[in-house]
């Protein structure tokens, strides 16, 4: 059997051989939410920002705080839907990443025996198929993005 030194050191070249894939669709994940937030976030913000400044003008100095306040939070509502939309969406692609990543994960420790565990290349064998199976959850989630921006989208319009 491997020592638990050698299982520590084979499972930290699993985790960063892991890392390396799930790192670019981290970064187009960033890409697309930087998009989103600079090409629809933003307007929304600044129609936000510019109804708040009519509440105030349409208040003077003798509207009622109540009235002032309320106008404010209308204001605010489409923007923080918005928000809430995009990070739901987001979360809810992480979540379906981090599951289908879980599921090969347990679907490679559900085909270790005691045998297999202290055979080194029947081992790499199952390491080689959770990477691919890793890589083929990360590949369905990349096809996931542009749907994902499109919901987002379509719900700011």
């Amino acid at each position: 059997l491997l020592g638990k030194h050698s299982r520590r050191i084979i499972m930290a070249d699993i985790q960063s051989k892991v890392n390396g894939l799930t790192s670019k669709i981290e970064g187009e994940l960033k890409t697309l939410v930087d998009e989103v937030e600079r090409l629809k976030l933003r307007p929304v913000g600044k129609q936000m920002h510019i109804c708040i400044v009519d509440c105030y003008n349409k208040a003077g100095k003798s509207g009622r705080k109540e009235v002032l306040e309320q106008c404010q939070q209308q204001c605010q509502i489409p923007y923080q839907s918005a928000a809430s939309v995009t990070q739901n969406e987001i979360a809810q692609f992480q979540n379906r990443l981090n599951s289908s990543m879980g599921q090969c994960s347990n679907d490679v420790q559900g085909m270790v025996t005691p045998e297999i565990a202290s055979n080194e290349r029947k081992m790499q064998k199952l390491e080689n198929d959770l990477l691919k199976c890793i890589q083929g959850a990360i590949n369905k989630s990349r096809d996931g993005l542009k749907p994902m921006r499109q919901r987002i989208e379509s719900q700011m319009s």
